[in-house]
């Protein structure tokens, strides 16, 4: 990188003069000093030390560019003077003035000591202004670099998080009009479903006037109380399509009740006889002050997932029991193979099936809004057994 491409730089960003054009000049002859200092002070903030110890404790204090040292000074050489900087101060380069013949000892300590420069006594004057010149050049150069580096590395941050954001936007816009379209349709089949069901309670209280079966007027029973929980659902969406927000119908409720209710409706789901799905309820449950509907959706919901993603023959397990701090938890236990990987960060969001694509993937998404309007939490996580449980934790609210 040319000095012109790195002034273009310096200018399009910002980044302000990185010389502070100090020098720290150390020996132990005061003489040798004064001497120093009256060819630098013209042209440079000037600070002196008269050995190694008093000059690390003046560079952590001043702002500086280079340190000129003498090499042989008691207790600490030049070269372990700027070795000693070199690892406090790393944007400071070292020069050491040396008037030892045997300059190969002292070329071996360049990498250690990061030594910018050797002078050989005696030496002249305007080789030493020139030399702290060009160190001086270095350290700006080699700042205003890692200046421009943590710039790049914030603007890269920065941009990610910008792209990020437009991906959530883009990703929201797209679920408002998929949400909406599917409040339309909700609607429409709401309506129509309505109207069949007008028919089939009729056909139902002609069925039980006549000599029909009780398997048959089970079957047509069990049938009917699906497409009532068919519609509660399309009501819900329907509900929150067109306002946004759910409104809550809340009363005292026992836990227990609200199992077995989503037992009754998903005995309904022809994998239930095929799987062997058993409850656990602890006594003495607290009553819930809650949208008993709603939230009986909602472990229909989880119960219905769990069918799915059992094998024949597998177990459920529903279970409900007391949390320390006036909470109730209910589960819901599987063993099926447990949650995609590709949905697992996403599972309670919008669109997210967990029944591979078979599904609106609505589910879980209105499941956290109903739990989170009770003031309660969801959460799903893997079983050390394997499979997946599902957890609802809601207060009591003093029900």
């Amino acid at each position: 990188m040319t000095s012109s491409d790195l002034g273009a730089l310096i200018e399009r960003f910002g980044i302000g003069n990185q010389r502070t054009r100090g020098v720290l000049l150390v020996d132990d002859e005061e003489l040798n000093l004064t001497v120093l200092r009256g060819f630098l002070e013209d042209e440079w903030q000037v600070h002196d030390a008269g050995s190694g110890a008093d000059a690390l404790a003046i560079a952590e204090q001043v702002p500086l560019d280079v340190v000129v040292a003498d090499h042989r000074m008691p207790g600490m050489t030049g070269v372990e003077l700027l070795e000693e900087l070199h690892a406090r101060r790393p944007d400071v380069a070292g020069i050491v003035l040396t008037a030892y013949s045997d300059m190969q000892a002292l070329e071996s300590a360049i990498n250690r000591a990061g030594v910018f420069r050797f002078l050989r006594k005696p030496w002249e004057p305007p080789e030493l202004v020139e030399a702290v010149e060009q160190a001086s050049a270095h350290v700006a150069q080699k700042r205003t670099i890692q200046a421009l580096v943590m710039l790049l590395a914030r603007r890269s941050d920065e941009l990610h998080a910008s792209l990020e954001q437009l991906r959530s936007q883009q990703k929201l816009l797209l679920d408002l009009e998929r949400m909406s379209t599917i409040g339309r349709l909700s609607s429409g089949i709401t309506h129509d479903l309505r109207n069949v069901m007008v028919g089939l309670r009729t056909a139902e209280w002609e069925m039980a006037q006549g000599a029909v079966s009780s398997g048959l007027r089970d079957v047509f029973t069990l049938s009917l109380a699906s497409i009532d929980g068919l519609l509660r659902t399309l009501q819900l969406l329907h509900e929150y399509a067109r306002t946004g927000s759910l409104a809550l119908q809340p009363t005292s409720v026992e836990p227990a009740a609200m199992i077995q209710d989503a037992l009754a409706l998903s005995r309904m789901d022809p994998l239930f006889q095929r799987r062997r799905v058993r409850s656990e309820i602890a006594a003495g449950l607290p009553r819930l002050r809650a949208d008993r509907q709603k939230l009986t959706q909602v472990l229909v919901n989880l119960i219905r997932n769990a069918l799915h993603a059992t094998p024949d023959g597998a177990a459920v397990r529903v279970a409900a029991c007391g949390r320390p701090g006036d909470e109730v938890e209910f589960a819901v236990e599987d063993e099926g193979s447990g949650i995609a990987p590709e949905i697992r960060e996403r599972l309670f969001q919008p669109f997210a099936s967990t029944k591979g694509g078979q599904g609106l993937g609505m589910g879980l998404y209105m499941a956290r809004l109903i739990v989170e309007l009770h003031h309660g939490r969801i959460a799903a996580m893997d079983r050390a057994e394997g499979g997946t449980r599902f957890e609802v934790v809601l207060p009591t609210n003093g029900a």
